[in-house]
């Protein structure tokens, strides 16, 4: 094979060379944490983001570089998990738009590709910040390209660029304070070598990273909803992908229309996924085969199917709430906690996404999530900081009208859902929500990983550490200290109400007890306690 043409064959082994490397250095990537609290999860995200874009490679049967990249496109995007996920998904669809439809590219090309791929993930932020995994993987675009223009051989091109990667990734505290403060370099800069890297030991060796698939992390590409009881007056649930253009989806959606309800129709690349209800499945096939080759079809009898689950469902999870009331606009939230969820379902979310820190969803789960909400109108909220780009990501792959309420914590989220209103527009509702948001001041309580010193104070691993607005301004050996601690500095004069959602690890006794000293300490503010039952922070604060 000559070195300078880059074959479909190749690049798959550079992602699979860079998902054993991930599987490899997790750890390593999720300790590069700014602050030492237990959520470093950078690692974890990249490598279950590559995970699904590696299994994407198993169903194609053509090894052309266009279809290599789609489908590992494909597979990154749906399964994307936090914002170095999406970002990571999104260098992946620009470098596969770069050599889309082609058999094999030069170096050359290749590098180019890089470059597309740089300035896409880049266009996929808003606000784009350097000193990040977007400046290493823009210099690595541009060593790459210096280096294709003086050798022929990939493998000798990607070293370059890599050493170069990581001259870039040293400098990063340099360009962004926090990093410089914590003594840590990029977290996801970091990874995104070690991806490149990986991909490269697998050029030279022949690596493989099948031994680094996990059955438990397999990500599900279909889920059918499931009607409420009483509610069959179309039996069956018909769900499939059609590989067709894209362009045909609303077509195929007006045809359709006649026949059932609950119609979502979205596209990723030449599939188009639908889901529908209908009392003639057989004419939604016969209708979906004028257009192109069905796939993955999965017809369900929706009364049975209720019946069967309802067993099983009170035995794992005991009695649910009762489901929310329907609305011509949906709610998601992402939440964790068997007394969170709760309380979002008691407001009125109609489907919950399990995750948050440590436990971020990947985009596939919003996909899923928003098609199952029998409303055609949908508000998102994310209630965690890293998982707005996957939620925005999951908008644009739906047919559905989405909006997100950009809530970064679980109290925002929850206090959001107390102005949300059923008669008012999904856009007037998205900006009161929003406009709350600002209103609410959060505090988290949870435990340090490590020994730190943060701003001057001495932190031992296993201390409680008490945050404020992304940053520790509370610290001891005493959770009932660190709690009173961090809510005293955190009210001000004008504040009325103070929320405590306990979690997992916090027993009633413990959680009265510090609430009546936060009271005694505050007589003139209201103060209410919750169980939330939330893993990896002791205490959600709200002050309102």
């Amino acid at each position: 094979m000559d070195l300078d043409v880059v074959t479909g064959e190749r690049v798959k082994q550079i992602f699979e060379g860079g998902l054993a490397a991930l599987a490899e250095h997790q750890q390593e990537i999720d300790r590069l944490n700014v602050y030492p609290v237990p959520d470093g999860d950078t690692g974890r995200n990249l490598y279950l983001t590559m995970v699904s874009a590696v299994k994407e490679l198993n169903k194609i049967n053509s090894l052309s570089i266009g279809s290599v990249s789609e489908a590992v496109a494909k597979g990154s995007l749906l399964g994307a998990r936090g914002n170095s996920g999406v970002i990571l998904s999104q260098l992946i669809r620009g470098f596969a738009e770069a050599v889309k439809g082609k058999d094999s590219i030069t170096v050359q090309e290749f590098a180019r590709a890089c470059q597309m791929a740089a300035a896409t993930a880049y266009r996929a932020v808003i606000k784009p910040v350097e000193g990040t995994m977007l400046t290493v993987a823009r210099e690595f675009a541009r060593s790459i390209n210096e280096a294709a223009a003086r050798e022929k051989s990939l493998e000798m091109v990607m070293s370059m660029a890599v050493k170069e990667g990581y001259k870039t990734l040293q400098k990063t505290p340099e360009m962004l304070p926090v990093l410089k403060k914590a003594g840590v370099v990029d977290a996801g800069g970091k990874g995104l070598l070690l991806i490149l890297e990986g991909g490269l030991k697998a050029l030279r060796e022949g690596i493989g990273a099948q031994s680094s698939l996990k059955k438990e992390e397999s990500t599900v590409l279909e889920q059918s909803p499931l009607q409420e009881e009483g509610d069959f007056s179309y039996l069956y649930c018909v769900s499939l992908l059609l590989e067709a253009d894209a362009s045909f989806a609303s077509r195929i959606r007006d045809e359709l229309d006649p026949l059932g309800d609950s119609i979502v129709i979205g596209g990723v690349g030449d599939l188009i996924k639908l889901h529908m209800h209908s009392n003639s499945p057989g004419r939604v096939l016969e209708c979906c085969l004028k257009y192109g080759t069905l796939h993955n079809i999965e017809i369900t009898n929706m009364r049975d199917q209720w019946e069967e689950n309802q067993a099983t469902e009170k035995a794992s999870c005991g009695e649910e709430p009762e489901a929310a009331e329907q609305s011509e606009i949906g709610i998601v939230a992402v939440a964790a906690g068997e007394g969170i969820k709760r309380l979002f379902v008691s407001l009125g979310v109609h489907e919950i996404i399990e995750g948050g820190q440590t436990m971020n969803p990947p985009v596939e789960e919003f996909v899923h999530s928003i098609e199952k909400v029998s409303a055609q109108e949908v508000i998102i909220l994310p209630n965690n900081k890293n998982l707005i780009l996957a939620a925005e990501q999951a908008k644009n792959l739906v047919s559905k009208k989405v909006e997100i309420v950009p809530s970064t914590s679980i109290p925002a989220g929850l206090a959001a859902m107390l102005t949300f209103n059923r008669s008012l527009t999904i856009a007037e509702n998205k900006e009161k929500m929003t406009q709350l948001l600002n209103q609410v001041k959060v505090g988290e309580v949870t435990y340090a990983v490590r020994d730190a010193s943060i701003d001057g104070t001495k932190i031992k691993e296993g201390d409680f550490i008490g945050l404020y607005q992304g940053k520790i301004i509370a610290a001891g050996s005493s959770l009932e200290d660190v709690v009173c601690e961090l809510t005293a500095q955190i009210i001000s004069p004008q504040d009325e109400l103070v929320t405590l959602y306990s979690g997992a690890d916090v027993s009633p006794e413990e959680s009265d007890r510090i609430v009546e000293k936060i009271r005694a300490a505050h007589p003139e503010m209201e103060v209410e306690t919750h169980f939330g039952g939330q893993p990896v922070y002791y205490y959600l604060i709200s002050v309102e």
